[in-house]
């Protein structure tokens, strides 16, 4: 990582990738001698809560065990312990979507505290009309702001009831400073939190940077294989029994099997990782240099403070980047169409490359007005480099690009 002060001797060695790639391929395993070395589905609602004074002791919190899978559940708890190493936390809690995620997250920051919940206008369309929803319905405050401007960016930090944003953006790849979004918000004691799912904790640690949530979306990169929906919040400190209520009856909880198909994914995460940063560099660069090509959006790949900003706050790219081609809303429709090899689908973050128009998909759900103000045009594509071989998308791209 660029950044220093990592949460551990594993984060802080130089080579600390590397290390993060052996950490995962033991991820869940060792379950003692001659046990499992691949964690087992415990694939049951509830559990035998044993004599009374056992059940009132679980219960009451005075020891940890288990009662009802929506509660807690061993083979979910193996995945929150997993995430929440990956991303230095002390606490996590998983759920049923990235979405459950940033809910889950929001609800217990601003738990009884007062003031508008502050996000930028380039967040992920999923977390706008979520937002969207919980100001319609329960009269949740939000103010959007333009993170550009980081005077008055900082300025409102200083004064929201929490801040939700999302560096780098989904799918204009914007960075927000985190450390300097955090140093404008302790002093009033508001909480940061940081949707990482693009970035993955491999490029980025938000809650070393002082972000006090972090929220993923672990259906992306940290599962990988495009087989399953879930998500996950991770804690800066240790989680309350407040935060955990909060996760509890909110009901966004998951399921044993695909906790276990999350962990299974994440043994390969730093493999898939190095791929993904190595292919989505290489594919920003050769987008740039085509005459079809009229702006290309990755991080690090600009100039002046979003290059020093990136230099300073990430390792890598990830795989995820979008680019405006010349001809607006049919250049962009010929390309989808005519693509071979990549996939038109939504999402990120599998092995395999993927592309869409988000004004068509993931922020459709926007007015035409809040596109414009988020920077989604009509002729923007998205595309999820996968992990084939950078030769291979290229002459795809090319091919489909060309006359």
């Amino acid at each position: 990582m660029h950044n220093s002060g990592q949460a551990s001797d594993l984060m802080d060695s130089p080579d600390s990738q590397d290390r993060l790639q052996t950490h995962c391929v033991h991820l869940g395993g060792k379950e003692g001698r001659n046990g499992p070395y691949v964690p087992p589905i415990v694939q049951s609602t509830v559990f035998d809560l044993g004599d009374a004074a056992d059940a009132e002791a679980i219960f009451s919190g005075e020891r940890s065990g288990f009662a009802y899978t929506r509660f807690g559940n061993p083979t979910v708890e193996k995945l929150a312990e997993a995430v929440q190493w990956l991303e230095c936390g002390k606490g996590a809690m998983v759920t049923s979507s990235g979405n459950a995620a940033t809910l889950c997250a929001i609800t217990a920051a601003m738990y009884g505290r007062k003031g508008k919940l502050l996000t930028h206008p380039d967040i992920y369309g999923g977390s706008h009309e979520l937002l969207a929803i919980l100001e319609e319905v329960y009269g949740l405050s939000v103010e959007v702001l333009d993170s550009a401007n980081e005077e008055k960016w900082l300025e409102s930090v200083s004064r929201a009831g929490a801040v939700l944003l999302e560096s780098p953006s989904n799918p204009l790849m914007r960075l927000i400073d985190i450390e300097a979004t955090v140093q404008a918000a302790r002093p009033s004691g508001v909480p940061v939190i940081v949707d990482n799912t693009v970035a993955t904790p491999y490029n980025q640690r938000p809650l070393v940077l002082g972000a006090d949530w972090v929220v993923q979306s672990t259906t992306k990169y940290l599962n990988g294989h495009s087989d399953m929906v879930g998500g996950c919040v991770v804690k800066r400190e240790a989680l309350t029994s407040q935060d955990r209520r909060v996760h509890k009856n909110l009901g966004g909880t998951v399921n044993a099997m695909e906790a276990w198909m999350i962990l299974r994914g994440m043994r390969t995460f730093a493999l898939r990782m190095k791929a993904h940063n190595r292919n989505g560099a290489a594919i920003a660069q050769w987008l740039a240099a085509r005459p079809e090509v009229e702006r290309v959006y990755y991080p690090g790949s600009g100039e002046g403070r979003q290059r020093a900003l990136f230099e300073r706050q990430m390792a890598a790219g990830s795989g995820l980047l979008a680019f405006e081609l010349k001809g607006g809303k049919v250049a962009a429709e010929r390309f989808l169409d005519r693509m071979k090899l990549i996939t038109h689908a939504v999402s990120l973050g599998g092995m395999e490359s993927l592309a869409t128009r988000p004004a068509m998909s993931s922020h459709r759900g926007m007015t035409p007005e809040g596109r414009i103000e988020a920077g989604i045009s009509e002729g923007l594509i998205r595309l999820s480099v996968g992990v084939e071989s950078t030769a291979d998308l290229v002459a795809d791209l090319e091919q489909a690009l060309g006359d």
